[in-house]
């Protein structure tokens, strides 16, 4: 017969090894604290650079964080997308340069970025 202990042991064990791990993948449904900056420039035929910085206003450190890079015609539809990974993590009340660089519909009038998800790091 096993004694008591050790079956509640390996159940507690069994029950962590089950949990979620501590960071998980967001997509942002609003606000996380988390804002992009960015300028655009033509680099010759169809190809645009936009480069920018992503500021963290939290005290969270987060990596993985993926931005998406839309440009819009005249009348707001999206005619051009790109995504990038921001490199390394964005720590606590700081900023982290990113840059991308993709071919452009030629009907695009402006551009948008976004963080289009993350993974937050448990501090």
């Amino acid at each position: 017969m096993i004694p008591s202990r050790i079956v509640l042991a390996l159940l507690l064990t069994g029950a962590v090894a089950l949990s979620p791990a501590a960071a998980q993948v967001f997509t942002p449904q609003s606000g996380t604290g988390l804002t992009v900056t960015f300028q655009t420039e033509k680099m010759g035929g169809s190809r645009v650079l936009i480069f920018g910085d992503v500021r963290n206003a939290t005290g969270q450190t987060y990596e993985r964080v993926v931005l998406l890079a839309e440009g819009l015609d005249a009348a707001g539809q999206v005619v051009s997308r790109g995504r990038t990974y921001v490199s390394g993590t964005v720590n606590p009340t700081s900023t982290t340069a990113f840059e991308l660089r993709f071919l452009a519909s030629g009907a695009e009038r402006r551009y948008r970025v976004t963080v289009e998800s993350f993974q937050q790091i448990q501090n």
